[in-house]
C-alpha cells in the first residue's frame, strides 16, 4: 500500500481532489482531516478542552460550538489559534495513524491519502511517501472563499496569512496539481498522475 499527504490552500480543491481519487481509484482510502475536526468538534469532552483553553465565548448557550466567534477569535490571536490547534492536531493524528494501521493490514487497499490542511505549517508527518499539493492562484482562492464562504475581505485575509503562501506549498510538493481551470482538467491530471503508479 502506497500512502500520500494530500494538502493546498484553502479553497484551492483538495476535497475535490480527493473525492476523485477515490472514484479513480476504488481500491484507495481517503482520509479527511476537516472530517475528523467536524467529528472532534461533536465531542462533549473536546468541547470542554477548547472553553478551557478559549473561553466560554466560543460555546453558544445550547452548549454547542459557536464556530464563528470561534473562527473570529482564533484567526484574530496567534496564541489562542495554537492553542486550539494542540488541543486538535494530535487527536486527528491518532486518528489517521489508527486508520492506516487499519487499511495496512485490508486487502485490497492499495492507496492511502490523507488530506492534510495544514501538512506543511503542523509538520503532519505520519510515514507517507509523496507529498501531493493542489494549487491555485491566491486571486482564485479568494473569489472562491466569498462565493462558497460569504467571508468579508478581512477574513480571507486573515485565514490565508494563517497558511504558507500557496506557491511556498507548491515548492515543497512532491506532485503539483494546477486547479484554475473545469474539474474535468484536475480530473485528467489526477487519473495521468494515477496511471503512472505502479499499483494501478
Amino acid at each position: 500500500m502506497q500512502v500520500f499527504a494530500l494538502t493546498g490552500g484553502i479553497a484551492t480543491g483538495k476535497s475535490t481532489a480527493g473525492k476523485m481519487i477515490s472514484r479513480l481509484m476504488p481500491t484507495s482510502v481517503f482520509f479527511d482531516c476537516d472530517e475528523s475536526v467536524k467529528s472532534l468538534l461533536q465531542k462533549q469532552e473536546v468541547l470542554d478542552e477548547i472553553s478551557d483553553a478559549l473561553g466560554q465565548s466560543v460555546i453558544k448557550t445550547d452548549g454547542s460550538l459557536d464556530r464563528a466567534a470561534l473562527r473570529k477569535l482564533v484567526f484574530d490571536n496567534e496564541i489562542l489559534r495554537g492553542k486550539l490547534e494542540i488541543i486538535l492536531h494530535p487527536k486527528v493524528r491518532k486518528e489517521c495513524l489508527e486508520k492506516l494501521d487499519f487499511y495496512s493490514k485490508t486487502n485490497p487497499t492499495t492507496l492511502f491519502v490523507a488530506d492534510v490542511p495544514l501538512l506543511f505549517e503542523s509538520g503532519f508527518d505520519f510515514g507517507q511517501e509523496l507529498n501531493l499539493v493542489v494549487a491555485t492562484s491566491q486571486a482564485t482562492q479568494r473569489i472562491r472563499l466569498k462565493a462558497r464562504n460569504h467571508f468579508e475581505d478581512r477574513m480571507i485575509s486573515l485565514i490565508l496569512k494563517a497558511q504558507l503562501p500557496i506557491m511556498e506549498k507548491v515548492a515543497r510538493a512532491d506532485v503539483v496539481f494546477w486547479n484554475e481551470g473545469s474539474l474535468s482538467i484536475l480530473e485528467r491530471q489526477l487519473a495521468r498522475f494515477l496511471k503512472s503508479l505502479s499499483i494501478s
